[in-house]
């Protein structure tokens, strides 16, 4: 199916722990065109060890922003097991959009369930990545921010929350614009 034609579907990302571990879930399950659902999750997936530095880097780098993921909003999520397990009931058959996912989130995913006994994740067929679409529009398979997708398709995301929830609200509006300009 041509994305321009997609009607029902979850936009999803993760924010991970500095390691490659997800530390949050967030997406929207859009059925039509009004109809929006909201997911989000915190993972119990602490950084350690050498992440625990990439995880205080991000979070300097971040300026101990209001809204940012904590150390303690971490140690009080749910399970990974539990968290996965949610999600995948969320998506269910719906395809997934997200902006660099086809390599990243839903590999991480992926692993996730393998990692937690939870079965697999049949995406095929089922992915629209809105940095690939991108580049086999514009003829330019070179990776692009979420911010520079933005500025291209003229759409206001304020300022980057590096939050899962807020990240794919972002990637929505994104998506939403290229379907607008592509249809």
């Amino acid at each position: 199916m041509l994305f321009t034609d997609l009607e029902n579907y979850v936009v999803f990302d993760l924010e991970m722990n500095g390691s490659n571990q997800i530390i949050e879930i967030g997406a929207l399950k859009i059925t039509g065109s009004k109809n929006i659902e909201k997911f989000s999750v915190i993972v119990n997936n602490p950084p350690v060890g050498s992440a625990m530095k990439s995880f205080k880097y991000i979070t300097k780098a971040m300026g101990n922003k209001d809204g940012w993921i904590t150390l303690d909003m971490i140690h009080h999520g749910i399970s990974e097991e539990r968290a996965l397990s949610r999600f995948m009931r969320f998506v269910g058959d719906y395809a997934v959009v997200g902006h660099a996912i086809v390599d990243g989130d839903v590999q991480l995913i992926k692993e996730g369930l393998q990692r937690n006994n939870l079965g697999k994740w049949d995406t095929r067929g089922k992915l629209y990545d809105t940095q690939q679409i991108h580049g086999a529009i514009m003829g330019n398979p070179q990776d692009i921010s979420l911010k520079d997708l933005a500025e291209l398709y003229q759409v206001n995301v304020g300022e980057q929350k590096h939050r899962a929830l807020a990240d794919s609200k972002e990637t929505l509006a994104i998506f939403l614009a290229m379907k607008k300009a592509w249809s």
